[in-house]
């Protein structure tokens, strides 16, 4: 099932983020990292839902410290404010010890994919 246009560049965008940060500090940034990326399509209540879950199994030992941040990065800030301003989007994201582990959940319109060419 096609995203809505509307959601494709901020998705998009969330997903570029998370994967330079692997490869800057996380599972990416070492020999024995693994990132594991699922998605499906969920009926919740009577809509349908984009699921997806982005973990990261290690981190490199130069990442920053931000336990403690409040507001974290560029790409924290946009899964945790933009997408849910934009896409009504329902996120998680925490960095833990073992690495980063993400969920976006996001509204499916079949409206706007029924009307494209």
């Amino acid at each position: 099932m096609p995203l809505r246009n509307s959601s494709v560049q901020t998705l998009a965008l969330a997903l570029h983020e998370l994967a330079t940060n692997a490869r800057k500090y996380g599972a990416l940034a070492i020999l024995t990292g693994r990132l594991d990326v699922n998605w499906q399509v969920r009926m919740l209540q009577s809509d349908r839902q984009l699921e997806l879950v982005w973990i990261e199994h290690g981190r490199s030992p130069e990442q920053p410290d931000t336990q403690g941040e409040q507001t974290g990065g560029y790409g924290r800030r946009l899964i945790e404010r933009a997408l849910p301003y934009a896409l009504s989007a329902t996120t998680t994201f925490e960095l833990r010890d073992t690495g980063v582990r993400c969920t976006i959940s996001l509204p499916l319109d079949t409206t706007e994919a029924e009307q494209a060419p």
